[in-house]
């Protein structure tokens, strides 16, 4: 995942017909339970994919932030938008992002000014500022 850095876009293709397993082995066609003859597709549904690559993606750049979450506190916000500048977005894009986070905590937990205080976050903050920096 690493090499992402140095990537300007992702391309994931998935098997939309649903006929390969997670590994990308043809498995075929199944009847489908509504009868009728209808088939469906016998692998992974093509969902299920996406989802672990946003999943894999997520914990990938929580893995990286958390790794340095002691430096992120000590040096604050500026600190935190260069770490997430490092992942081919502008700063005014990581800002933004940051700032949406802050008005959810502010309005979910009355919490003001989070981003001032990152030594009060905890996992699932941060879990929540790379869910929305990633879409």
């Amino acid at each position: 995942l690493d090499d992402l850095t140095d990537a300007d876009v992702l391309i994931h293709v998935v098997d939309a017909s649903g006929t390969a397993d997670a590994e990308g082995n043809a498995v075929g066609y199944v009847e489908d339970d509504g009868g009728g003859g209808a088939k469906k597709g016998a692998g992974s549904h093509p969902l299920d994919d996406l989802t672990w690559v946003q999943d894999e993606l997520i914990q990938w750049v929580y893995a990286n932030v958390e790794a340095k979450w002691d430096s992120v506190v000590r040096l604050g916000r500026g600190k935190l938008v260069k770490m997430f500048s490092g992942y081919k977005q502008g700063e005014a894009f990581v800002i933004d992002v940051l700032a949406a986070v802050e008005s959810f905590l502010l309005h979910a937990e009355g919490r003001e000014r989070a981003a001032d205080r990152l030594d009060e976050w905890d996992g699932g903050d941060l879990r929540r500022l790379v869910t929305a920096f990633l879409g």
